[in-house]
């Protein structure tokens, strides 16, 4: 699951979300266009600001792995309750990524969110935590990144694509989120 379905998952909520929003699609489209070359290294791909927005706002609303199991470490305390050092415990990064105390209007796709003139997921250090978090985070998620958003790159200076109108993508989270319904997307070929 690791790494592979992470990865095809991002993938298909980025080409979700921008069917759905066509600006953002011809904005993300422009910046790998500016790039004037198909094969672009990381240097190039780390130029791609608007894709790294929307990738994390992505992230953000459907994260591949909606909750992680762990232990605790020691004695502690969560909202008034005593846990016990060795306690399993989970995390669900879903939850957190849409808890409104942190992200305003949760549900919206606002790939600003995460622009240097707003930073939403620096409001607390775990507001943000697609990757995991500490010593357990995803050693993987640089290359990720990049190979997302070459994939990605190649899409955009290729094709545009467009959702039915009205179309919402409903997810099945009995593994990691899919599209329930094989996500109706469609292709034209600039």
């Amino acid at each position: 699951m690791a790494a592979h379905d992470t990865t095809t998952m991002t993938l298909t909520t980025m080409t979700y979300y921008l069917a759905r929003h066509p600006s953002w699609q011809d904005r993300v489209r422009a910046e790998s266009a500016a790039l004037a070359s198909p094969a672009v290294g990381h240097d190039e791909l780390d130029r791609l600001t608007s894709l790294d927005l929307v990738m994390k706002e992505c992230l953000r609303l459907v994260t591949p792995l909606h909750a992680m199991a762990r232990r605790t470490v020691k004695d502690t305390e969560i909202l008034g309750h005593f846990v016990p050092a060795d306690t399993p415990v989970t995390v669900s990064q879903h939850f957190i990524h849409h808890m409104p105390e942190y992200w305003p209007d949760p549900e919206r796709f606002d790939p600003e969110r995460f622009a240097e003139h707003r930073r939403e997921d620096k409001v607390h250090n775990y507001a943000w935590l697609p990757f995991g978090g500490g010593v357990h985070k995803c050693i993987g998620l640089r290359f990720a990144a990049l190979q997302v958003k070459a994939v990605l790159h190649q899409l955009l200076l290729r094709y545009r694509w467009t959702v039915p109108a009205g179309y919402e993508m409903p997810l099945d989270y009995r593994s990691m989120p899919t599209p329930s319904d094989g996500l109706p997307v469609r292709f034209h070929r600039l």
